[in-house]
């Protein structure tokens, strides 16, 4: 017992190391909320880069969580997503020098490291030092990423007839062509993305642990699949890890004319359209969807940032019909946004019915979060199993269409919208049924304290981190 006390007492050092992209680095900044809770006394660092400290930085709300930037050139940004991949490898010697520096600098304090899963490379840094253990975070649910890393892991892929693919790991689950990005689907094993993403399948397996951006009653059967496939790493499902929406400035709240228009509009009227940050479609398939949303009489609002598209390919044109937002907005039919939006607060609000998503993890967290419904149009990477988990696992969810290329036709958007929005649609009330369901879900995991919320689950994992330290140790 005095041991244990003795082991909570040590002020141990937490070291987050995010991925430098948005998607990744906002579950980092909640877990480090998160384990700030937990460990009070915790000194956390997160890593970042010369170019993302300060936005970082920007977005910690706890002063007891520090930054530390690592001198990074990074590749040119009309390099595709697979350089970008492997140029954070250059990072290796200055991280190794930094936990070098932490261990010199406090050597009774045990280092804990949690790296993004396209960092899984600081395995080997956190290797040979017993006063380090290092951990991997799954910025991607468990379902999602048991397949995606699987598939990666059965390359090259051979379809049957029908154009599927069955996995050795999941021999009961099919994948379908329409579901692999082109890279993947071209993969022979020796190939870039190949040796890149299985060098971090390789790395998963050496962990101490693998966190999940995922809560156990939101994902049984995925973290089930990802207990099965990687048997020997203890899985901590320690989300969903999102951004409340309560946590907005008061400013954002009152001066965003996102939010003012959707306080006019009914409750549940609202179709939101977004790809997130780093995703968009051609200007045939905007054309389509702007006429499918005409055509469908729904509300909307659809943000259309501007993207950097991972591809390395310069955006495409909007490829809206001439006069199409200013016709919809002098209807008061929609919103068509070319700038950042407040997604949570849009989501949470009680006119929002229903959600366009290319189906990323934290755009997907966020819906189920409110208890909003999606219609999905995954684009890539594992966007295109979160989608199948939606539909098919958790009926909250329409598949509109599949990939970059996919050819979507307005009459198809409108239907789509139709079953989500429509008063009279069966699909809209067994889907907001569901969406509710996993809302009490997330929301029992997000604010509880119990052994399953992410509060408990963070804790057991510290306990075991520093456990593992302690018998090292002796």
């Amino acid at each position: 017992m005095a041991a244990e006390t003795d082991r909570h007492r040590r002020a141990d050092h937490v070291v987050l190391f995010p991925f430098m992209a948005q998607g990744h680095l906002s579950p980092f900044r909640c877990l480090a909320a998160l384990v700030r809770r937990c460990r009070p006394d915790a000194r956390v660092t997160v890593v970042a880069t010369s170019g993302t400290a300060d936005s970082v930085r920007a977005n910690l709300d706890d002063e007891g969580i520090s930054v530390h930037a690592l001198p990074f050139h990074p590749a040119d940004a009309s390099q595709q997503l697979i350089d970008h991949f492997l140029a954070s490898e250059s990072l290796r010697p200055a991280f190794h020098q930094f936990i070098v520096d932490l261990r010199c600098s406090d050597p009774l304090a045990d280092v804990h490291v949690v790296a993004d899963m396209f960092l899984a490379w600081t395995a080997d840094v956190a290797r040979g030092d017993h006063g380090v253990t290092h951990s991997v975070l799954l910025t991607t649910g468990g379902y999602g990423s048991a397949l995606y890393f699987s598939l990666w892991n059965s390359v090259p892929l051979v379809p049957d007839v029908d154009e599927c693919f069955r996995l050795p790991s999941f021999p009961d689950i099919r994948v379908h062509r329409s579901q692999l990005t082109d890279h993947l689907a071209a993969a022979d094993g020796g190939d870039a993305w190949s040796t890149f993403i299985r060098r971090q399948i390789a790395a998963f397996s050496r962990a101490d642990a693998l966190l999940v951006n995922t809560a156990e009653k939101l994902e049984p059967k995925g973290l089930s699949m990802l207990r099965q496939w990687l048997n020997n790493v203890p899985i901590f499902p320690v989300g969903p890890l999102l951004r409340a929406a309560s946590s907005s400035s008061p400013e954002t709240m009152t001066s965003s004319p996102i939010l003012a228009w959707l306080d006019k509009q009914p409750p549940g009227s609202v179709l939101h359209v977004s790809f997130g940050s780093l995703y968009t479609i051609s200007a045939s398939q905007a054309t389509e969807l702007a006429m499918g949303l005409e055509k469908c009489g729904h509300k909307f609002v659809w943000v259309v940032q501007p993207a950097a598209d991972v591809n390395g390919s310069e955006s495409p044109p909007l490829g809206l019909p001439d006069g199409f937002a200013e016709r919809m907005e002098a209807a008061g039919r929609g919103l068509v946004v070319q700038c950042w939006a407040p997604q949570v607060e849009i989501l949470a609000h009680s006119a929002t019915g229903g959600f366009l998503t290319h189906c990323g993890w934290n755009s997907a967290q966020e819906s189920l979060a409110c208890g909003v419904p999606m219609v999905g149009w995954p684009l890539s990477a594992e966007q295109f199993y979160n989608a199948k988990l939606l539909a098919e696992e958790m009926g909250v969810c329409v598949e509109l269409a599949r990939g970059a290329a996919a050819a979507v036709t307005r009459d198809e958007v409108a239907e789509a919208v139709e079953r989500v929005l429509s008063e009279t649609s069966g699909v809209r009330a067994a889907m907001s049924r569901k969406a509710a369901e996993m809302e009490e879900v997330i929301d029992a995991a997000r604010h509880g304290d119990g052994e399953e919320s992410s509060l408990g689950v963070t804790r057991r994992f510290l306990d075991a981190m520093a456990c593992m330290s302690s018998c090292s140790r002796s």
